[in-house]
């Protein structure tokens, strides 16, 4: 018995472009230091959100 499905629109898969930028990153900058530029970018986003969104 074969079973097939019906792709819908929400339905992605792996290679989307914010996988794909994701996985250079990883690539190019090895595990530390992609460790280390998300860690940057959130300390930045919560700096962002602490000045400008909440007061």
């Amino acid at each position: 018995m074969k079973y097939e499905f019906e792709k819908k629109f929400l339905d992605k898969g792996i290679l989307t472009l914010p996988f794909n930028i994701r996985y250079w990153l990883l690539k190019k900058l090895g595990l530390n230091g992609y460790t280390l530029l998300v860690a940057i970018m959130v300390a930045i986003i919560t700096i962002i959100i602490y000045e400008f969104i909440l007061n």
